[in-house]
């Protein structure tokens, strides 16, 4: 009888293991299906690109030469067709208002989340000030929004304060 009441527990583990790993694999083959089309036909290259614009970006600001990372940027006007704008003259002031005021000592991609030629994510962690002394690293978080246009990939710059919304709106 003791033996059954010792048992009993462990047929339980058993049982409760058995049935997460089912809903764990049930979980991944859900958001398999879930992908977009867009989203189904991404390739390796489609990451490297946009982690090239990204590199390039942040060399350029890191450099001081804002004005070339400023030229890489572009509005996504989600109201029209989803066609990526070039910046006008104020969000330009913004923008380099922005990147002057952060001193950068170097940054690195948190995560991409791809969705729809028009709807991706990519959260940067900008690095502030190195840790040192015991002291943590001091960092802010950019977002880009690329956008897949007419083959290319290009970086939308959203202002977070307000969310998932373009610069200067």
């Amino acid at each position: 009888m003791k033996i059954h009441h010792l048992l009993f527990p462990l047929w339980m583990g058993i049982i409760i293991c058995s049935v997460s790993a089912c809903a764990d694999k049930n979980k991944k083959s859900s958001e398999e299906q879930t992908q977009t089309e867009f989203e189904q036909t991404l390739e390796a290259k489609d990451t490297i690109a946009v982690k090239e614009l990204i590199d390039q970006f942040f060399t350029y600001v890191k450099n001081k030469q804002t004005d070339e990372a400023i030229l890489m940027l572009y509005r996504n006007d989600q109201t029209e067709d989803g066609t990526p704008v070039s910046l006008n003259n104020e969000e330009m002031a913004e923008v380099r208002v922005m990147l002057e005021s952060i001193p950068m000592a170097g940054y690195e991609i948190a995560y991409m989340k791809f969705s729809e030629y028009y709807a991706n994510e990519v959260q940067c962690n900008v690095i502030i000030r190195e840790a040192g002394d015991g002291i943590p690293p001091v960092t802010t978080k950019i977002f880009f929004k690329p956008v897949f246009y007419l083959g290319n990939w290009v970086l939308c710059l959203t202002n977070t304060e307000y969310g998932d919304k373009s610069l200067g709106r």
